[in-house]
């Protein structure tokens, strides 16, 4: 823990004592979609519905971008055009003024990402909410067809050196959704989570309070 300090103290130690977070101001009247779209990356598109809600008591703005992005030519002669989705959480440090803090990437995997839902639970062992995104990949190939879900669940804690959320990839992998597809030796398999609630439950089964 010594390495990750909670988002709320980070945003104003890391801002007024050192300026390490640039300060973004927001527009009268922009909505949260129009301020996302103002700060996303280069080759990035809005994916997913940008959402403006509470995290553990913030005003937080949050959204997900898609980014296209090609291979160094010798690992890719054809230079295909791939796709990984990486997040923002903006929080309001004051009235139209936020702060950034990013997260992800949710890589191509067989398919290009896709999101399919964003929410907060417990997932691990303090009060606080954890940001988790369900994200699938269609699976269209010689052996196998179908959908590929996968859940990353991220802290509400940064890492210092960089600023990005924590993400906790151990109790992301317990929660990982697997293949529903079907194989070409006549394998058949249903996901395990590809839903908000699906997960809830196994956090409950797994001891997290809710």
């Amino acid at each position: 823990m010594r390495h990750c300090i909670n988002i709320t103290i980070l945003l104003f130690w890391t801002t007024f004592s050192f300026g390490q977070i640039e300060l973004l101001p927001r527009k009268d009247n922009e909505t949260a979609e129009q301020f996302a779209e103002r700060q996303k990356p280069e080759n990035a598109t809005l994916t997913h519905k940008v959402l403006e809600t509470k995290w553990n008591g913030n005003s937080t703005i949050i959204s997900l971008y898609d980014i296209t992005y090609k291979l160094p030519e010798q690992n890719d002669p054809d230079q295909q055009t791939y796709h990984k989705i990486v997040g923002s959480v903006f929080s309001e440090l004051d009235k139209n003024t936020y702060s950034k803090i990013t997260f992800g990437t949710i890589d191509t995997e067989g398919g290009n990402p896709s999101i399919e839902t964003v929410f907060f639970a417990n997932a691990d062992n303090d009060k606080a909410k954890e940001l988790i995104i369900i994200a699938s990949w269609e699976q269209r190939h010689y052996d196998v067809n179908g959908t590929l879900y996968g859940t990353y669940v991220f802290d509400d804690e940064t890492i210092e050196k960089t600023l990005d959320l924590k993400f906790l990839e151990e109790i992301s992998k317990k929660l990982d959704g697997g293949c529903e597809c079907n194989w070409s030796d006549g394998t058949n398999k249903k996901s395990k989570f590809k839903t908000a609630l699906e997960i809830k439950k196994e956090l409950v089964r797994l001891g997290y309070k809710q």
